[in-house]
């Protein structure tokens, strides 16, 4: 196990390998340090308000959103009380609208809310964690972009045929297997329990791959034999077997579709790319364009680089809200330029050399 990461402007972007396959992407943006609480940072939080109902209490930890502090079965510390100050982990980074899910860390008294124990760069964690280690991407010939691009893509073939499509909607991952034309000399069963079997496999590495947390529901193709269900809800489980994340697996239902819930610890991939299934945020679609004027520095190092781009993303790169252009220049000197291109699309851009 290795981790590969690239350092961006604007972003990082890490892998976790297991051989020469990507097994967990990261994606950490510069525009979020600072606003966003990272799973294992600690904080001396102030407690606003204690939620009887919820069995819990909401905490300011002075990072992003309130942090939730459920009290479990052991019901409210003494130190939990309304305006105390208390120490807290981040356990559950926030997604969607709920804000981070939090645990009581001893802390030294002091002055709340504030950030105790900051989080390291996204690469240094993971490493910890699965005690491996960093390389960066470029040195060992490893094109991480590929892996981003085919991870948001919601259709995965499957080896000899067939597919997968996995959609994320608001409450739920539902995950279609698709026989996409694939056919067996044994049958339509032979067939099925080959495929749904490749499914599970492959279902199971997306989950883990694309950070997918919550409900998740699987449609496979159905299965008649008792036996063979049994055998496909064997395969599934002994797929997850390397999670780290939690999951529980229901058995299937009279309709062939299985439904798991999988331990949410950061936001998936979608939700920071994507503002809403299938389109990219400006952001996503500037940092784009500076990825390509990363890749046409390096090819020409003697040209200026002209970035053309449409409105929208002319005026996120205008604005600058990540130093971008202090960045560039640093890297690459004072040779680019921005120019707003009326006829393309609001989101279009192109990065080409040009010399004067």
């Amino acid at each position: 196990m290795r981790i590969l990461t690239a350092e961006h402007i604007g972003e990082t972007r890490v892998a976790l390998m297991e051989g020469d396959l990507a097994v967990e992407l990261h994606l950490e943006r510069w525009s979020e340090r600072g606003t966003r609480a990272v799973r294992g940072e600690v904080y001396r939080g102030r407690v606003k308000r204690i939620e009887t109902s919820l069995n819990g209490a909401f905490i300011d930890i002075g990072t992003g959103p309130d942090g939730f502090l459920p009290f479990g079965g052991q019901g409210r510390p003494d130190s939990v009380h309304e305006g105390a100050a208390v120490g807290v982990q981040v356990a559950r980074e926030a997604f969607q609208d709920k804000g981070p899910t939090l645990s009581l860390f001893e802390v030294e008294e002091g002055e709340a809310p504030e950030v105790v124990i900051p989080a390291p760069p996204v690469a240094e964690r993971l490493s910890m964690f699965h005690e491996c280690p960093v390389k960066r991407a470029k040195d060992a010939g490893v094109d991480l972009d590929a892996f981003f691009e085919e991870a948001l893509d919601p259709v995965v073939p499957l080896p000899g045929g067939g597919r997968i499509v996995v959609e994320p909607v608001t409450a739920l991952t539902a995950i279609d297997v698709d026989a996409a034309g694939r056919k067996s000399v044994s049958g339509g069963a032979k067939l099925a329990m080959e495929l749904n079997k490749l499914a599970a496999r492959e279902a199971a590495r997306q989950i883990r791959l694309r950070g997918i947390g919550g409900v998740v529901a699987i449609d496979f193709l159905p299965l008649k034999k008792k036996a063979d269900q049994g055998n496909l809800m064997a395969s599934l489980k002994s797929a997850f077997r390397n999670d780290p994340a939690k999951i529980d697996i229901a058995p299937p239902s009279r309709f062939a579709i299985v439904e798991l819930a999988r331990q949410r610890l950061s936001r998936p991939l979608h939700e920071i790319v994507f503002e809403r299934p299938g389109v990219e945020t400006v952001e996503t679609r500037a940092l784009a364009a500076l990825r390509a004027l990363e890749r046409e520095a390096a090819s020409d190092r003697g040209a200026r680089l002209l970035i053309r781009a449409g409105s929208a993303i002319y005026e996120w790169l205008e604005a600058d809200p990540i130093g971008w252009r202090k960045a560039a220049r640093h890297r690459f000197g004072d040779r680019i330029e921005l120019k707003r291109e009326e006829g393309f699309g609001p989101r279009a851009f192109d990065v080409k050399p040009h010399r004067d």
